[in-house]
């Protein structure tokens, strides 16, 4: 050491004096290979030596470089060498560098991802001309004021005398039976009215739009392709225009084909037919129908939806006879498409948020720990004339190509996340969006923003803390193994990752508890060693009598097969966010004001589907082969319809008018069956009815079997019997009924796996922070520990003593947690179930669970300390 002072007098000697900047390089490179050889006379290695030196010397250059900044040279070069020094002080510490990276890596890759999501959901453009001119307009239940979908009746006149908007136009989405060029296939296909396209101002790659003849009823069939279906089915065939498919078995000429990528949100279709509406087929019978506007110029949607108020009711007064009571409301097509997803997706952000900032403050430690390590090299720049800031800026390049290098591997981790996370985003978020997420220059721009940022933010603790150390007694402590200095910035550092941590395991058990309690929710029927599919029939019989005689006989070969206990069918099944619905009342009644009449969801089932959901019957019977065309008309009802209408009576043999194809057909209850609830598991039953499929023939046609054991095996025996029957009917959809349900809870499963897992990574990083103080702390105080010892201080005591350290530390920050989680939990208010966002019994479980985290974290390092050797220690000066 007497050496290196002298070192150091005759170099900061040197700086005094106004030499060149070559002179001083010179005379930095004599001494310090005199200092190399005084180390290798003192016995190291030739490589050691120079390496020791280096170490010892480290603040030279910058002492260097503040004669270049007093003699006005470009603070570029400065800028440079703090990189150059940065990048060979970080090899020189690989462990670190390694750790910290990775750690920041983590935080930063689960942003990238889930940011990648919110880009392609909430933050991208429509990928339509003007998209902030787009609103979807829905008919307002009187009832409920719940956006609905609009009678044709409605929009024509919509259409015609609104003045809001330049255009509207009408779509709804069905399945459709495609044949010939290859196997029968079920598909998606959207009916569009006339200007449909141009509203959207998206032009086909190939071919037209359809023409305002063309969208009349029994007008020239004429359909447009998606680039997908263009490539899958007919291999990019560029003479596909004018070419005929056959659709529902009627022959259309395909007239065009759309861009690839090309989807309306929230749809999935891949071809598109005119509508063919006018005021022929018009009616006030059922509602259908999706509308979009173009707002005229300088129009709100504001504005918009006073306008379509007022025609309501203009239209209201004129047509009484049509259920014209129901008002209207107009929403932007962005708000439309994000709907329910936005507050999840934000407080998905918001917890990766958290975790990053937790991944900071864990670095942050170990910058701060490598800091005081690095007193001697930073208190000999000091003493070489290096200002405070010359010091902060050199180990915030540091902490800057730390936080860089953890954004590249986060990068590279968010990849590989967003590959995984795509196929496990729930079918809340719409099918065009899950195909627009991707790594895009938005989302290079914010992971390298990121990547900045948090190399900022970790490093500016340790950067303030070294350009305001105390020079004289850091160079006092020169020699010592562990610099000393106090830790009260890694303490609240510690703190504030417990507390973060806190906030994030309070939201995860809220929506962990919450989904334990949704898939305790019995849905009505047992899902289990059920099978479903999907048979399109569409277009495929004349007559319903053969559609009808078809699923008989699909019925009959599929019961036949071995292991098949019970078979059905429905037209549409239980949550499947699908139920139509339909207005009824009791036939002994008056009847209710036109658009006042109670509804009822409706669902048309052949017999042994009741047997195969093995749904309850409660009084009466189900439905039988007798009860088809020709016979009296009945009607199995759900037991909350038979509540709500006939309390305190038997509701079999009651008789009910059902607006289900005829106004005024009556149908006699047969049979009441239990709740099921077709809508969501979170949603209770609504009243429902049962009609008989052999008398009120529907499509599609949906198959479930009971069977014996695992239903999966049996999909492929099922599908041959049906194509045994009829080769041309495509079969789609093939799942299990515990699939089903499974997939209806899909987005709350994904909401609680992802906020579990990002709380659980916040935990680990918490508790290797606590770790890392508390190790760092019994380092510190190992002399202090020895006293205690070699004064008589036993094994549980000083156990004790260090233990006690890092349980306050979480103690404290799961106070600040709590305080902060109980009022932000109520964010969350929308996606729990059967749960309040101020659950106590939640909060105080992961409040405990965190503290016995603390406990564990410390436990080691306080091994540690009760195996101090009290004269080792006595000697660790």
């Amino acid at each position: 050491m007497r050496a290196l002072r002298a070192l150091l007098v005759r170099t900061a000697g040197l700086f005094r004096r106004d030499h060149g900047e070559q002179d001083a390089a010179e005379e930095l490179r004599v001494h310090l290979e005199m200092r190399i050889d005084d180390l290798v006379r003192a016995g190291m290695s030739p490589a050691e030596a120079r390496r020791a030196a280096l170490m010892e010397s480290g603040g030279l250059g910058l002492a260097v470089d503040a004669c270049r900044e007093r003699r006005g040279l470009p603070w570029a070069s400065n800028l440079l060498q703090d990189v150059h020094y940065a990048v060979r002080t970080l090899r020189r510490s690989p462990a670190f560098t390694i750790v910290a990276a990775l750690t920041l890596a983590l935080g930063i890759g689960a942003n990238t991802a889930i940011f990648s999501v919110v880009n392609a959901a909430i933050l991208q453009r429509l990928p339509f001309h003007d998209p902030d001119r787009l609103v979807m307009v829905w008919e307002r239940s009187p009832s409920t004021g719940k956006a609905n979908v609009v009678s044709p009746f409605n929009f024509l006149q919509w259409r015609g005398r609104n003045h809001s908007f330049d255009s509207l136009a009408a779509l709804v989405e069905t399945d459709a039976s495609l044949t010939g060029d290859g196997e029968p296939e079920q598909i998606d296909r959207l009916y569009v009215s006339h200007g449909f396209f141009q509203l959207l101002g998206v032009k086909p790659i190939l071919g037209r739009w359809f023409s305002v003849d063309e969208d009349r009823p029994n007008a020239n069939q004429v359909v447009i392709l998606s680039s997908e279906l263009w490539r899958r089915r007919f291999g990019s065939d560029p003479k596909i225009l004018g070419r005929t498919i056959l659709l529902n078995q009627t022959a259309r000429t395909v007239v065009g084909v759309m861009p690839p990528g090309f989807r309306f949100p929230q749809t999935r279709a891949d071809l598109w037919v005119p509508l063919g509406l006018d005021d022929s087929n018009a009616n006030s019978g059922g509602r259908f129908l999706w509308t979009l506007g173009r707002l005229r110029p300088g129009t709100s949607i504001a504005s918009a939806r006073a306008d379509m108020n007022v025609l309501a009711a203009s239209l209201q007064k004129e047509h009484p006879q049509f259920d014209s009571k129901w008002g209207a409301t107009v929403i932007s097509l962005r708000d439309q498409t994000v709907g329910d997803i936005r507050t999840p997706l934000l407080v998905l952000l918001g917890a990766v948020g958290l975790v990053l900032l937790i991944a900071c403050a864990n670095v942050a430690n170990l910058m701060l720990m490598r800091a005081a390590g690095r007193g001697r090299e930073i208190a000999i720049r000091g003493a070489l004339g290096a200002g405070a800031w010359r010091i902060a800026r050199q180990l915030l390049v540091e902490s800057l190509l730390v936080g860089l290098l953890g954004g590249a591997a986060g990068l590279l981790i968010g990849m590989w996340t967003l590959r995984a996370l795509t196929g496990a985003l729930p079918d809340t978020i719409a099918y065009s969006t899950i195909k627009a997420i991707r790594i895009d220059g938005a989302v290079l721009l914010f992971t390298a923003a990121v990547s900045m940022a948090t190399g900022i933010l970790f490093g500016l603790a340790p950067a303030i803390r070294a350009a305001r150390s105390d020079l004289q007694q850091a160079l006092r402590e020169c020699g010592r193994g562990i610099a000393g200095g106090r830790g009260s910035m890694r303490n609240i550092l510690v703190v504030a990752e417990v507390a973060l941590s806190m906030m994030l395991l309070a939201g995860a058990g809220l929506l962990i508890r919450s989904f334990a309690r949704l898939s305790s929710v019995t849905p009505g029927f047992d899902a289990r060693h059920v099978l479903s599919m999907q048979l399109s029939e569409n277009g495929l019989f004349d007559q319903d009598a053969d559609m009808l005689g078809f699923n008989s006989e699909v019925l009959e070969h599929v019961r036949r097969l071995p292991g098949v206990m019970a078979a059905g069918t429905s037209h549409f099944l239980p949550l499947g966010r699908i139920i139509p619905a339909t207005g009824f009342w009791r036939a002994d009644r008056p009847q209710p004001n036109h658009g006042d009449e109670p509804v009822t969801e409706v669902l048309c089932v052949m017999p042994g589907y009741f047997a195969a959901m093995t749904i309850p019957i409660e009084r009466g019977r189900v439905f039988t082969e007798r009860d088809r065309a020709g016979a009296p008309l009945t009607v199995v009802v759900n037991a909350a319809l038979a509540r709500r209408m006939f309390a305190g009576e038997d509701a079999v043999g009651k008789k009910l008018y059902i607006q289900w194809g005829s106004p005024k057909a009556i149908y006699e209850i047969v049979g009441v069956v239990g709740d099921v609830r077709q809508d969501a598991l979170v949603e209770a039953a609504a009243p429902g009815v049962y009609l008989p499929t052999l008398q009120s023939p529907t499509t599609p046609v949906y198959l479930v079997a009971r069977t014996l054991g695992d239903p999966r095996p049996l999909a492929r025996a099922i599908q041959t019997e049906v194509h045994a029957l009829n080769r041309s009917v495509p079969i789609s959809d093939v799942r299990t009924m515990d699939n089903y349900v499974a997939d209806s809870v899909s987005a709350p499963r994904f909401h609680a796996i992802l906020l579990g897992s990002f709380a659980g990574l916040a935990v680990l990083l918490a508790a290797v922070g606590i770790f890392g103080v508390i190790s760092y702390g019994v380092a510190q105080r190992t002399q202090e520990i020895g006293v205690r010892r070699a004064l008589g201080a036993g094994t549980a005591g000083v156990m004790r003593l260090v233990l006690a350290q890092a349980v306050a530390l979480a103690a404290t920050g799961v106070a600040i947690g709590l305080a902060i989680a109980l009022p932000a939990s109520r964010v969350l208010r929308t996606m729990l179930f059967g749960i309040a966002p101020n659950d106590l019994w939640t909060f105080a479980s992961v409040a405990l669970g965190l503290l016995a985290v603390a406990f564990l974290a410390g436990y080691l390092p306080a091994l540690r300390a009760a195996r101090i050797d009290p004269m080792r220690a006595l000697r660790y000066e």
